[in-house]
């Protein structure tokens, strides 16, 4: 059985992992203009044009008034669009402007970068067990109450 001490500074080390991620992120897409959040919600428009913005929330693990502060923004800067659904106008839907498409394929790479310097102490059968381990946890926090 796992000690109390061992979770504990498990628990520490991936809260300081994500802290440090998500700081070097912040510095790696400064260049392109976009925060990350900006940066992720246009990921996952790339990944499904027309994305409902519940299902970008529900995706990104935030809720729908985060995904509508950061949609108002990325709209005023003229990079998306939102239209409602043409059955059920209920849906949102978010879609790339012209100007959205090249400014995200343009951060793609910095963002790749970024990714392989994050990664990069890992080899792929590292990175592989890590991401299974992530997963199962990312499950069993989805069955605790």
């Amino acid at each position: 059985m796992t000690t109390r001490k061992v979770t504990t500074e498990t628990w520490e080390r991936l809260s300081q992992c994500y802290q440090l991620t998500q700081k070097r992120a912040r510095e790696a897409l400064k260049g392109t203009g976009l925060t990350q959040p900006q940066f992720l919600v246009l990921t996952q428009i790339s990944e499904e044009e027309g994305i409902p913005l519940t299902k970008i929330g529900e995706n990104m693990l935030v809720t729908g008034g985060n995904i509508t502060g950061i949609i108002d923004r990325l709209e005023r800067e003229g990079l998306v669009k939102r239209k409602r659904d043409g059955e059920d106008r209920r849906i949102i839907r978010a879609f790339f402007t012209p100007k959205g498409k090249k400014t995200y394929q343009q951060a793609v790479p910095t963002y790749d970068r970024f990714m392989r310097q994050v990664f990069g102490e890992l080899g792929a059968g590292e990175v592989g067990r890590l991401h299974k381990t992530l997963e199962t946890l990312h499950m069993g926090l989805g069955k605790a109450k």
